[in-house]
């Protein structure tokens, strides 16, 4: 039925605004471009190589990305962007995000108009309305609801491809070639020892002194965004938390000798493993003598203190093994060449990059995705009755893949 409503949004949208007829902009018209991907913080990252090939394509362009204010800190450094505006009242998803606020995405938009290209990675109709009222000299994109008629050449039908190579897709309809370049993230300016030293404005003296006293919560202490987002301050992306050190007042100790990182959190509650299998995860480790730190979210358990994504990433530089559920911070460490156990439910991993040195924890079951689907038919209406796919993943398969990665970085590592 949706795909029949599509097909007829889309006839007739096509008869009411016929496209223009125009080949893809030569690199010497194009002064200004645009990327829009209004999505989380792991498609954002999944969308860097395809905006490496527009810089390619124009190479005296300049790029300006228009992303929600939580996927920032994964295009801060980019070589390739002049810009990040961040807009945080377009909805992408009505199960999880507030309706799209109309008012505000007009003005956007006229922020945006009289740019040479638009290029959206986002496909929802907001930001396909938002890709109209823009009026850019020539766009490209798409649209699983019917609304790419707008775009002045659309991937349609939409392949069901994994995620980078369909961003590559879509910069590819404005010329752009990819090379193979696997997503990046730019930490040159976050160092572990640095980072993990910050705290943030606006903590008395008096109550971090207090908060480091609190034993049985951990390290408490926030760090909210910086003044550089449209978007107001919000609730820190993750946070960590180290049972066997407590801070001295008004200050956060490094962690270079972690050994393992573990990450709880994840966007949303269908990717989450038990709580409790973390627990006997650390638990099992630190019997042995090792270090490991807990990474959480904002609505993960109150024994944390928070960290922006770009300083835990750092953090887990350092480390011998990373463990994680299927979010954008576990493909970022993987990406950095950290040894990853990455444990996916609902999503198929076919769909994302895969690094050599990144271990996938799967357990498949007859609701799972099937091999040419992203999503298990779960995530769409985000309730599922029994979770099995997380609930039957004990603790022994992921210490078992992280032994694994230990030994490999055992022998990997100059004797």
């Amino acid at each position: 039925m949706k795909r029949l409503l599509a097909s007829l949004i889309h006839a007739v949208g096509a008869a009411l605004l016929p496209r223009r007829d125009r080949r893809a902009p030569s690199p010497e018209n194009v002064r200004r471009i645009v990327v829009a991907h209004f999505h989380y913080i792991g498609d954002v990252f999944f969308a860097t190589p395809a905006i490496a090939a527009l810089k390619r394509r124009f190479p005296d362009a300049a790029i300006d990305a228009v992303v929600h204010s939580r996927a920032r800190d994964v295009l801060l450094g980019n070589p390739h962007l002049r810009e990040i505006i961040c807009f945080d009242r377009l909805c992408n998803d009505r199960t999880r995000e507030p309706r799209t606020d109309w008012g505000a995405l007009a003005a956007l938009a006229r922020r945006l108009s009289g740019c040479d290209l638009l290029v959206d990675f986002t496909g929802v109709p907001a930001s396909c309305a938002l890709a109209a009222m823009a009026r850019p000299r020539w766009s490209a994109g798409f649209s699983r609801a019917g609304f790419g008629f707008v775009f002045d050449r659309e991937l349609r039908p939409v392949p069901e491809l994994p995620l980078v190579e369909r961003y590559n897709a879509v910069a590819a309809l404005a010329g752009a070639e990819e090379d193979g370049q696997m997503p990046e993230i730019y930490l040159e300016d976050d160092s572990a020892s640095g980072s993990a030293g910050i705290l943030p404005a606006g903590r008395s003296a008096e109550k971090e002194e207090a908060l480091s006293k609190d034993r049985s919560a951990g390290w408490i202490a926030t760090s909210g965004r910086d003044g550089h987002c449209a978007a107001p301050a919000s609730r820190p992306e993750v946070a960590i938390h180290l049972a066997s050190t407590t801070p001295s007042a008004g200050k956060m100790p490094a962690l270079p000798g972690c050994d393992i990182l573990l990450h709880i959190g994840a966007g949303f509650s269908l990717k989450l493993w038990p709580v409790g299998n973390f627990r006997a995860v650390a638990e099992h480790f630190r019997a042995r003598g090792l270090q490991v730190a807990l990474v959480g979210g904002p609505s993960d358990p109150a024994e944390v203190v928070n960290l922006t994504l770009r300083q835990v990433a750092a953090l887990a530089r350092g480390c011998r093994v990373y463990v994680g559920l299927d979010t954008g911070l576990t493909h970022i460490v993987a990406s950095l060449g950290v040894p990853t156990v990455a444990i996916y439910g609902p999503t198929n991993p076919r769909f994302l990059p895969r690094w050599p040195n990144e271990r996938v924890v799967w357990t498949q079951l007859p609701c799972s995705a099937d091999e040419n689907e992203q999503h298990c038919a779960a995530v769409r209406p985000m309730r599922c009755s029994h979770h099995e796919c997380m609930q039957q993943l004990g603790a022994d398969r992921v210490i078992q893949e992280i032994n694994e990665c230990l030994v490999a970085s055992s022998t990997s590592s100059p004797s």
